[in-house]
């Protein structure tokens, strides 16, 4: 009883300052009226629990911020010493506090919670089954990413001895291995690896060990849809990392809070464990840092991996050996010896073993080529796609696109079988051919893992690719429309990338196109794509869902097109057939850094002009095979085309047809 009437006791001197409480209440209550009004307005896109980003950094900067205002009497030494002066248990201070900062952060939240779910369900009815199931699941998933960050920032404040140290040491837990993983394994892997493309592992180990990009994977930061927000529920991965995370870190905070060594206030750790873990582990990190920097720019590691090797070694232990001193220094250590640096001999060994390790497995990894896969998803740079597609693959800038291409052209039957002996050649060829462009591969194990590649392709495996695109399934994902059926009730619609009218067609017509479009889909050679553009598509758009499914029409399709001219469509009319009232050119050139200029513009008006122009140009919409037959985009060209009929004019992006 005396104890308990204590702990309560110290739990009110906590609250004295009003601060915790005032942070706790006030954010809440800020948060709450802010989504309550939000929901008043939109209920389709706004969301007070899991899928709000919002809620994320309020639970981040609370944990934190009352991880610190809470202990910070642990960084004030006439405070501690007062405190510590008093009969009292020091543990009875130490988890007063950490109580009193609990309780202000879950009784509002959990408050704010309860109000914006009931008002949301009286505003949507969508929302209401939900009401319970999406509450609780806000509840428990957000209390776990405050309380990942609380007791980072309680470790923090207990490890160290004033403010400055506090702070740094609390970015480096957090920034720690996203850094290591995205700045120093990822240029490794990118230097090293001639088939890199992405490694799922790595992209787990981030969600994992950093703090941050777990609670946004935990919580549905990357779900946008109303429908997947609702039904969301964290990977069980996910919630394990985050129990671990809790845990292991309230274990750290018991050990710390006990051996704490209240003299070493005002110095920058309290604790000689947590001094050297951290001068190793900062050691180790800007030595692979910045062996990955040199090893980047000299770009010898594809080439020379085992000279580069030997180069990113050295260098790590150098920067290790450098840093460490460096960081002794700044702790004013004394009588310095070399007993004393067994970690910064950890660091080194560490540092020099990854940095060699990378050439002496770059083979294997390169050489990887499973035998048995369950499917295979492959994306060809230029090949069945957009010309600003093209642009954002091959220049590596996101792999959304090249993702999005490789989840499209899946292949599990006849198509895996030709990809996979297509690959082995391709394999086999990495180092010795030229690149003319890239295949990006995903291969889908019957375990469920996925392993992806990027593999090099010279002019003659693409010439080889025929293989694979002239297969059934590979050319039911590429034109889409052979596997409609059902269609007379659809609505066809011609699109020539300049203009697009409605086709006037029977039932029977339509499914009769439909069937004459397969025919020519699989009479198609690959071969034939380099010798033309596309002359326009059918749009189909479905009477049952809505849905839109393009056909793309080649001038060799002969079937559709005949077709086509029965419903009056003029298959052989191209830009030149226009009336073009006008052509503007803009280029774009180099001008020095603070100078004016670097585009020009041309207009062209006179009919002899405009027709020359016209002879050169073709739709900017109608590029989908930039690798077969490429396009000349190094102007931006508008045309102005006269509609005769209804007196309107309307503008054309366009691009120039290659040189014959």
């Amino acid at each position: 009883m005396t104890f308990g009437k204590c702990f309560i006791n110290w739990i009110k001197e906590a609250g004295r300052g009003h601060l915790c409480a005032f942070a706790g209440w006030g954010t809440m209550f800020v948060y709450g009226v802010l989504l309550i009004t939000r929901l008043s307005f939109n209920t389709d896109y706004t969301y007070f629990g899991v899928g709000s980003v919002e809620l994320i950094w309020v639970c981040v900067g609370l944990g934190l911020f009352l991880g610190f205002s809470e202990f910070f009497y642990l960084l004030q030494q006439k405070k501690q010493d007062f405190y510590y002066s008093l009969p009292v248990k020091k543990d009875v201070i130490f988890w007063s506090r950490y109580v009193h900062g609990l309780v202000h952060f879950l009784v509002p939240f959990l408050l704010v919670m309860a109000v914006c779910g009931v008002y949301q369900a009286s505003l949507d009815m969508v929302f209401a089954p939900f009401t319970g199931s999406y509450t609780a699941k806000s509840m428990l998933i957000f209390t776990g990413v405050f309380l990942i960050f609380y007791h980072i920032g309680i470790l923090c404040v207990t490890i160290c001895g004033n403010i400055i140290s506090a702070v740094l040491v609390c970015a480096s837990f957090i920034l720690y291995f996203p850094v290591f993983i995205r700045n120093v394994l990822t240029t490794f892997c990118e230097n090293y690896f001639i088939t890199y493309y992405r490694i799922e592992l790595l992209e787990k180990l981030n969600n994992i060990l950093s703090p941050f990009d777990l609670s946004v994977s935990m919580s549905g930061g990357g779900v946008f849809e109303k429908p997947l927000v609702l039904r969301f529920a964290p990977s069980g991965i996910w919630v394990a990392a985050a129990a671990i995370w809790i845990l292991v870190l309230f274990f750290l905070v018991v050990m710390a809070s006990g051996k704490r060594r209240a003299e070493r206030t005002g110095r920058i750790f309290t604790l000689t464990a947590a001094e050297r873990i951290c001068e190793t582990a900062i050691a180790f990190l800007s030595g692979m840092w910045v062996a990955g920097f040199i090893i980047d720019v000299s770009g010898m590691a594809k080439s020379r991996p085992l000279w580069t090797g030997v180069l990113g070694a050295a260098v790590s232990i150098i920067v290790v050996c450098c840093v460490h001193f460096l960081l002794e220094a700044i702790m004013k250590k004394k009588d310095i010896k070399f007993s004393r640096r067994k970690w910064q001999l950890v660091a080194c060994v560490a540092a020099a073993g990854m940095s060699a390790a990378f050439p002496v497995g770059a083979p294997a990894y390169d050489g990887y080529l499973p035998e048995q896969v369950a499917a295979v998803g492959i994306s060809v740079d230029g090949i069945n796609m957009d010309y600003d597609t093209y642009l954002e693959v091959s220049r590596r800038n996101e792999c959304y696109e090249a993702d999005s291409q490789m989840e499209k052209y899946t292949l599990s039957s006849e198509g895996k079988t030709a990809v996979m002996g297509w690959l082995r050649t391709v394999a086999e060829q990495r180092r010795t051919s030229e690149a003319y462009t890239y295949a990006d591969v995903c291969f889908l194990t019957e375990d469920g893992s996925s392993h992806y590649r990027s593999y090099p392709v010279s002019r003659e495996a693409v010439e080889a690719f025929a293989a694979v695109y002239e297969t059934e399934e590979y050319k039911r994902i590429a034109y889409p429309a052979v596997e409609l059926e059902a269609v007379s009730e659809n609505r066809f619609t011609w699109d020539d990338g300049i203009s697009s009218s409605g086709l006037k067609m029977s039932g029977d017509e339509k499914e009769a196109m439909i069937a004459a479009y397969r025919e020519d889909v699989a009479e198609l050679r690959m071969e034939e794509l380099h010798t033309t553009l596309p002359l326009g598509e059918v749009k189909i758009k479905s009477s049952k869902t809505g849905g839109t499914t393009d056909m793309l029409i080649y001038p060799f399709f002969e079937h559709t097109c005949a077709l086509l001219k029965k419903c009056g469509v003029d298959t052989g009319k191209t830009l030149a057939s226009y009336p073009v009232k006008s052509v503007e050119v803009m280029e774009s050139y180099y001008v020095p850094a603070g100078t004016s200029g670097g585009v020009s513009r041309s207009y062209y008006e006179a009919p002899d002009e405009v027709e020359e122009w016209k002879q050169k140009l073709a739709p900017y919409e109608l590029d989908l095979q930039p690798l077969f037959y490429p396009l000349d985009h190094s102007k931006d060209i508008t045309i102005e085309v006269e509609d005769v009929e209804t007196n309107s004019t309307s503008y054309v992006s366009c691009a120039l047809l290659p040189e014959m």
